[in-house]
């Protein structure tokens, strides 16, 4: 497969990370605006907890269809509808003023930014070889981590500024404007030698239900949804909610200087990502020992936060959270390693599905943790540094079982390849 033309190439790719850097502000903002959430809205850890995860369990379920709907209709068409109904529920979070209205904003965000990510890998697919699949994960990736980054002390000035509603607004807008730019991109390119950009329907061999089954028969596919999900569901659950309220209660941060540290994560999976997406490829096609081998680091670096030696300074905390979200992007190589067992015409249902369980432990770990901290009394208005050390235990521990799974996947499993010709029924 040829690469697209430069320019068409720098405008998806482009256009796609900008889109994804909005994608992870929103998933990530409410550790640094937890206390205005809670005073503004009357919430407590549990409720803060159900409003994080609802952005995650919406957009988890909403990767259920859309894999089959990016296979069998223009990832332009899809990715534009949804990016506008993430902007609606932006303008509905950042305007509601009970829970209700902030958890049906919140729930209508995350699934219209669900199309985001699986929508652009599904045209890194169709428009792009193989072997680069990966470092353009990684490169995305890489500049949507700055959302992340917004989301730590230039949101919490932001907010002092502004108050956190009005940036939401603003967000909204700026979503509608990258859905419209990106509906205008990718219109139908052909290049010589080819009919048009993306399949149509004619051309696709497999059916919704027997290309499901034809996945979830994968025992490869099983191994890589269970340390996915426990990958992305400890980091985004400590990363996007518990780590801001810890550093301010347990610690006694202010939110700017939570803000300072956290951003240290995001600037760990900056870099992180774009190396292991390099290095994934050039073990393509058995990117496994790369996979493991990051991952098995960050499982070693949640291990300081369980409370075993007390850590001081925001040096030592600034430094655990960078080779915390380093070691965290290695997990970006899982996509392309269960994705190339499968044929092209259903890599959309593949990855949706893979990203179903991903976000899904987002939503889990991310109200699971918040239940955990709830069962501990309040001391002076604060929940105690032991109730956010246990939960960073659950998060190690989980994650330790996860590479024990992964681990039992045979070696060159997963690189059987179907035949594109061949209808599976």
């Amino acid at each position: 497969m040829a690469t697209p033309n430069p320019i068409r190439a720098f405008l998806i790719l482009s256009s796609f990370s900008a889109l994804y850097v909005l994608s992870l502000f929103y998933r990530v903002s409410n550790a640094v605006i937890a206390p205005n959430l809670c005073s503004d809205l009357g919430l407590n850890a549990e409720t803060l907890g159900i409003l994080g995860g609802s952005y995650f369990y919406s957009f988890a379920l909403f990767q259920i269809p859309l894999g089959p709907m990016l296979d069998r209709i223009s990832p332009r068409v899809i990715v534009a509808c949804f990016s506008l109904i993430g902007a609606t529920g932006a303008f509905l979070f950042g305007s509601g003023q009970s829970f209700t209205a902030a958890l049906f904003g919140k729930a209508l965000n995350g699934a219209g930014m669900a199309c985001v990510l699986m929508g652009a890998l599904k045209v890194f697919t169709l428009e792009f070889p193989a072997r680069k699949f990966t470092t353009l994960m990684g490169i995305m990736v890489s500049i949507g981590m700055l959302g992340t980054v917004l989301a730590a002390s230039p949101l919490a000035y932001l907010t002092f500024l502004m108050g956190w509603r009005m940036i939401f607004l603003m967000a909204g807008v700026i979503t509608i404007l990258l859905a419209f730019l990106l509906f205008w991109i990718l219109r139908e390119n052909k290049p010589k030698g080819a009919s048009h950009a993306f399949p149509g329907p004619a051309e696709l061999k497999v059916g919704v239900l027997p290309s499901v089954r034809l996945v979830l028969g994968s025992l490869l596919f099983w191994q890589g949804a269970t340390i996915t999900f426990f990958r992305y569901g400890t980091f985004v659950s400590l990363q996007g909610l518990w780590l801001g309220p810890y550093l301010m209660e347990a610690k006694g941060y202010s939110p700017v200087q939570t803000g300072h540290v956290l951003i240290l994560l995001a600037i760990g999976m900056i870099i992180g990502a774009s190396i292991a997406g390099k290095l994934s490829d050039r073990t393509f096609p058995r990117p496994k020992r790369v996979i493991l081998g990051g991952l098995s680091l960050y499982c070693l670096s949640l291990f300081p936060l369980v409370g075993t030696w007390e850590i001081q300074g925001s040096l030592w905390y600034g430094l655990i959270f960078f080779f915390i979200g380093f070691f965290n992007s290695f997990g970006i190589g899982v996509f392309s390693h269960v994705k190339e067992t499968f044929p092209k015409s259903i890599s959309g249902t593949v990855l949706t599905l893979l990203n179903f369980f991903t976000v899904a432990g987002a939503a889990v770990f991310m109200q699971s943790l918040g239940t955990i901290i709830e069962f501990f009394p309040k001391i002076n208005g604060v929940y105690p540094a032991r109730a956010y050390h246990l939960c960073f235990l659950v998060c190690f521990v989980a994650m330790a079982a996860s590479l024990f799974v992964f681990t039992l996947s045979k070696k060159g499993e997963g690189r059987e390849k179907y035949d594109e010709k061949e209808e599976i029924s």
